[in-house]
């Protein structure tokens, strides 16, 4: 039965507002030119009007190919790159009008995960230098009570206490990426990026990093934007998973939702390059091979951004660039022919255990 107009209002103000607002974020760089001839270049639009927004203690998946502005977007909400344009709210509090100085003081709430750890991790100082400096400059603990943190957090993440006095280069990569998920947590984050978190990982250690991951955001009440190009794997940590293309959200929904039931053309053409375990499903499943080439960035197609890449563009792709609309059940899809196409049918969600598909 439907609610009373007022019940509906009070539904509403009930809602507890998000921990993440991120409205209209830009940011393009320069490519070409040179000051010896005073030319500035093209501007390469790598994030291109991203919307979107995250609950306390949920996970927003973002996947899309190599270059489509995922990493990009990440690195703009923790201010390790300044947008262009646009807003971005943590807690109610606009990020953007504070300055660098001020922001500092929102390290504690906002930290990231980075793909590479070894790359992440100073290979001259001790993994016990590394988790603790946090504490160090934060908190201006002493060495004993950071020598203490440090082994409760190495231990949260499933490592020994003795790992503090290794140096990275003596740990595999499963462990190192632990350690870079142990002295991201030691300030008691609210919000974690996690930026292609186990893309260097093997298979099977994967799964045991996803699963911690999974294990934390249950303990600690974390928040996580999930960047990957892989979408088994944004399917298997996220509530929510945004499709990113050529610097747009070309599709948000549910997971299971966008997984089961994909309505843009660019989703179910990932999708159906994430190989199925039983051969004889694979062998038979239709698969979606995109022709055309990647559009260049910095001169975008007129119209759709994958009208030059899609199977079923029509006159108005061509003319008319698809706005990002809601459909009021928390489903938005940027496609002019986003209804009435066929979609592959997929295996549901299983929350054992993580994926094991390499996927796109």
């Amino acid at each position: 039965m439907r609610q009373p107009a007022a019940a509906q209002a009070t539904s509403a103000a009930a809602e507890p507002a998000p921990l993440l607002e991120v409205e209209d974020l830009r940011k393009s760089f320069r490519r070409g030119g040179g000051s010896l001839l005073g030319r500035r270049g093209t501007a390469v639009r790598a994030v291109d009007g991203v919307s979107f927004t995250i609950r306390a203690g949920e996970t927003l998946g973002i996947v899309g190919e190599s270059g489509s502005g995922k990493s990009t977007t990440g690195r703009l909400l923790l201010r390790l790159l300044e947008p262009d344009s646009g807003r971005l709210r943590f807690d109610g509090q606009d990020l953007l009008i504070e300055s660098r100085s001020a922001f500092r003081h929102r390290r504690r709430d906002l930290q990231m995960i980075f793909q590479d750890p070894y790359a992440s991790l100073d290979p001259t100082k001790t993994i016990g230098a590394s988790v603790t400096e946090p504490l160090r400059i934060f908190e201006k603990t002493t060495r004993r009570e950071s020598e203490n943190r440090g082994s409760e957090l190495l231990s949260l993440v499933g490592l020994r206490p003795d790992h503090l006095g290794r140096y990275p280069s003596e740990m595999s990569g499963g462990q190192r990426q632990r350690v870079a998920i142990a002295r991201a947590l030691s300030l008691a984050p609210r919000l974690l990026v996690a930026d292609e978190a186990v893309s260097a990982l093997d298979v099977s250690t994967q799964s045991d990093v996803l699963n911690l991951m999974r294990r934390l955001q249950r303990e600690l009440d974390l928040t996580y934007l999930f960047i990957s190009h892989n979408l088994s794997v944004v399917r298997h940590m996220s509530d929510r998973i945004a499709v990113m293309y050529l610097g747009r959200i070309v599709e948000i929904g549910p997971a299971d939702q966008v997984y089961l039931q994909p309505r843009h053309p660019y989703t179910r053409a990932l999708l159906s390059a994430i190989p199925v375990p039983d051969p004889l499903i694979q062998r038979t499943r239709p698969r979606i091979v995109l022709t055309g080439d990647v559009p260049d960035p910095a001169h975008p197609p007129q119209g759709c951004n994958f009208v030059t890449r899609c199977p079923h563009a029509v006159p108005v792709c061509h003319e008319v660039d698809p706005v990002l609309e809601p459909d009021g059940g928390g489903y938005a899809v940027a496609c002019h022919l986003s209804e009435g196409q066929e979609t592959p049918d997929r295996t549901p969600r299983s929350s054992a255990a993580a994926p094991t598909q390499t996927g796109p």
